[in-house]
């Protein structure tokens, strides 16, 4: 008798093995494929306007055409999330842009601040790129508008981030800058 509950323990033990680790290789095999589809390079080509303004960011820019607008819980920044490549955070600022990213640019460049800091490998009144020492790109752009300016940045705010990825290359970041230098004030 005893023997008999010992196998059909047995049994149940592994059918249920069996059946949850086919279920497991089911799920994996669907999550390699969605992340294989969410991977897949992003075209500057495909992008689509995206009108910011009913969110209270008065631009357009371009974005991947299934990018969602996500507002930030804590800082009132806007992030448009184009999927795990794309990633660009706006904020509203009072003054030019001329003047906001002139500031942002000399807190960026200063190497007691940053001293990783590098180069900029593009340098304009309302634009700029940095590279760090190790490669790592990042952007600042800052829009006119007619209540002050939007500064645009790569990436968002880790907590808000749908999928926590911040290890963009720097064909991500320079798309990522393409992208952000269309936004047109919105009147």
């Amino acid at each position: 008798m005893k023997n008999k509950k010992m196998i059909l323990m047995g049994a149940i033990a592994a059918l249920t093995l069996l059946t949850y680790s086919c279920k497991g290789d089911k799920d994996t095999k669907a999550a390699a494929e969605t992340e294989a589809a969410a991977e897949k390079p992003l075209v500057f080509a495909e992008f689509t306007d995206l009108d910011l303004s009913a969110e209270g960011i008065p631009v357009v820019i371009k974005a991947p055409k299934d990018a969602k607008v996500i507002k930030s819980t804590t800082d009132g920044e806007l992030y448009v999330y184009g999927g795990k490549l794309f990633k660009l955070t706006l904020a509203k600022r009072d003054g030019s842009a001329e003047d906001n990213v002139s500031l942002i640019k000399e807190m960026t460049t200063d190497k007691e601040l940053n001293p990783s800091f590098d180069k900029l490998t593009v340098d304009e009144p309302t634009a700029f790129v940095k590279a760090k020492k190790d490669g790592e790109l990042s952007f600042t752009v800052g829009v006119n508008t007619a209540e002050g300016c939007i500064i645009i940045q790569e990436g968002m705010s880790y907590d808000q981030n749908p999928d926590q990825f911040s290890d963009y290359s720097p064909a991500d970041v320079q798309l990522m800058f393409d992208a952000a230098k269309t936004a047109t004030a919105k009147q």
